[in-house]
């Protein structure tokens, strides 16, 4: 059950739900089925020479985002969010709706730093998120990417772009 690793606010865009769906309809037995596109294949660049050290403390940030969110520990999560986030008053009611209504697991199946400069870093990731408990929610596999900002010397995630989702049993 290694399922948690990343970041919180892909769970509260689980809300928005980044579905892209393609519907058909099936003659037989007189239902509409869905076709799901896969997702578009998206080129990742990685700048070279990342320095491993603030590599390290980028990628601390992503994990205890997770970790606190995996803990349903709002204090905590929103400790690992930038102040001036777009996405903090949203993802303050996220983690309420969530937290009252679900449980869920994670799996991170990629977290991996692909920018970083003196202020700004970026983590392109894979979540799976899956409900354990709850109605209503979407099992799904987003990829993304964590912008991150420094916030009096420390990183914060500052906004996430979801790139794909991708409805998973």
């Amino acid at each position: 059950m290694n399922k948690l690793y990343l970041i919180i606010v892909s769970i509260l865009f689980i809300l928005a739900g980044c579905e892209s769906k393609q519907e058909s309809s099936a003659e037989g037995d007189g239902q509409i089925q869905e076709m799901i596109s896969p997702p578009p294949k998206v080129e990742i660049k990685k700048q070279e020479n990342i320095d491993p050290k603030a590599e390290k403390e980028v990628l601390a940030v992503v994990n205890e985002n997770l970790a606190a969110t995996k803990a349903e520990d709002k204090d905590r999560v929103l400790a690992t969010i930038h102040e001036q986030s777009p996405q903090y008053s949203s993802t303050v009611q996220g983690l309420e709706f969530v937290f009252m209504n679900y449980d869920l697991e994670f799996f991170m199946e990629k977290a991996e730093v692909i920018e970083i400069s003196e202020n700004d870093a970026k983590v392109y990731y894979i979540l799976t998120t899956r409900s354990v408990k709850g109605r209503g929610f979407l099992n799904k596999r987003d990829e993304g990417i964590h912008h991150l900002k420094k916030q009096n010397g420390k990183w914060r995630i500052y906004r996430t772009e979801i790139i794909n989702t991708t409805p998973v049993q």
